[in-house]
């Protein structure tokens, strides 16, 4: 490709080059004709890449998290996609084109049917459930002394917060660390509270401590997280769940289901009746080989969080950010960070309060902390670049609200239309996650464009002398 045509290409956006199907996560839109109404293009034209499906534009919902008993209250969801054009192939009383995926009633089916499997599957939950329950008196105090930690250590620094204590270890080695982006007026002031902190070797160890158990606590975290995942594949590997004949044909049924959507709709509720429906039937792989195909998944809140390898309901709404709930498996189908949806309601967001914030990132370091409004959403999408023709990741915002990140100083970042986040495997990761302005990739985009051009010139211009 010569350089005159790699100028000619415009940098790709969101939702071009589509190279595996498109992830929509949204935090709670009141209205799923709101979703459908900002992005109907992408519903009635799909791309998968099987021509029969992407023909059919068919449409798979998932109302498993709604209340119990609702499942099949659909037909409203039904109508919606109708008056985009999309046919719904009635055969009596039951769409094929836009189809539910009806697994909560497999479940109660199977439940009924295998009830000695079912005793297995429902000891299982309780012994998860005793592991969490440990796991919370295990932490409880923990908290209670992290909060006596804080409190003692903010009144005799007011001007430092949680961000300080925890890095108090760096004082001596980079004072600038603490004081990055500030004023000189903020940042001598911020500059004598570190000094008189780092003066007192008892609030020097009182840091220490502090650091010593938000460490511990992600460790508890990680270790509760590890164990439920022992428990349930010892479950599915020894139960004799997989051999079972009603099990191995729901499940086929549920695999034809979505592996024939162009596509699939996630709705909000019970985020973990849904989750452990889709565990039991093993859906994360196949759900996996539909996005590989091109179909989309749209996410709205329990929607969203599911298909996470990873999640917590650790934003508690009225309380504070130490009231962490045990992490659970997701879907895996979107990695490296962890979705907050209704993020308007939460007391200590809506404040902006530094320390809960900081608090709350630190206990999810090992991920993106992701908050979600009612029309925000995040797009997670693989696409091929058409000027080197390898693939990137991209993550943007390309909802009506912004897109929340929550820094471990307590900031938030608000991520504005076509905005991005830059994690691995996106084009411009440099091993740490940032965001940037839709203008900031576009410069970004130019200035790699021309180093690409600068290194295929410089390979042919070698290749020349060596023919020469």
């Amino acid at each position: 490709m010569q350089s005159n045509e790699i100028e000619a290409i415009p940098p790709s956006r969101p939702l071009q080059h589509k190279a595996r199907g498109w992830l929509f996560l949204n935090g709670n839109v009141a209205r799923e004709e709101d979703l459908v109404r900002m992005f109907r293009r992408s519903i009635c034209t799909p791309e998968h890449f099987v021509p029969e499906v992407d023909r059919s534009k068919k449409v798979l919902l998932i109302t498993a998290a709604f209340e119990r008993g609702q499942e099949h209250h659909d037909r409203h969801l039904i109508h919606m996609f109708e008056r985009l054009h999309i046919d719904a192939n009635w055969r009596g009383n039951f769409p094929q084109n836009i189809q539910n995926l009806s697994i909560y009633n497999m479940f109660m089916q199977f439940q009924k049917q295998e009830p000695w499997l079912y005793r297995r599957y429902n000891e299982k939950q309780e012994q998860i459930k005793v592991v969490k329950k440990d796991y919370y008196i295990k932490i409880s105090h923990h908290v209670e002394r992290l909060e006596e930690l804080r409190n003692y250590l903010h009144i005799y620094n007011p001007d430092l917060n949680i961000f300080d204590f925890y890095h108090s270890d760096k004082i001596r080695d980079n004072p600038y660390f603490f004081v990055l982006n500030m004023s000189s007026g903020k940042a001598r002031r911020r500059q004598k509270a570190l000094d008189h902190l780092v003066s007192s070797p008892q609030l020097m160890a009182m840091c220490h401590e502090f650091r010593n158990i938000i460490d511990h606590l992600v460790y508890l975290d990680d270790e509760i997280f590890c164990l439920c995942q022992e428990i349930e594949c010892f479950f599915l590997e020894k139960s004799g769940i997989r051999t079972n004949a009603l099990y191995q044909e729901q499940r086929a049924e549920l695999i034809k289901r979505i592996t024939s959507s162009a596509t699939i709709f996630i709705f909000g509720g019970r985020v973990f009746v849904l989750v452990n429906r889709l565990r039991f039937y093993e859906l994360g792989p196949i759900f996996e080989e539909a996005i590989q195909m091109g179909t989309n998944i749209f996410g709205i809140s329990a929607g969203s969080i599911c298909q996470t390898r990873r999640f917590s309901l650790s934003f508690n709404r009225s309380g504070s950010a130490g009231d962490v709930f045990a992490a659970d498996n997701g879907l895996g189908l979107v990695n490296g960070i962890r979705i907050f949806p209704h993020a308007d309601d939460i007391r200590y967001i809506m404040d902006a309060d530094v320390n809960e914030l900081t608090l709350f990132t630190l206990r999810h370091r090992e991920n993106a902390v992701i908050g979600l409004r009612e029309k925000s959403v995040l797009l997670c999408e693989t696409y091929r670049d058409p000027v080197d023709n390898n693939e990137y990741k991209r993550f943007s915002s390309i909802g009506e609200h912004p897109v929340m990140v929550f820094g471990e100083r307590g900031e938030i970042v608000q991520l504005g239309h076509l905005d991005e986040m830059f994690m691995e495997g996106c084009k411009f990761y440099s091993g740490i996650v940032q965001v940037a302005t839709r203008r900031d990739v576009l410069q970004l985009e130019k200035k790699w464009r021309e180093q690409y051009q600068r290194t295929r010139h410089a390979m042919s211009a070698a290749v020349s002398r060596q023919d020469c």
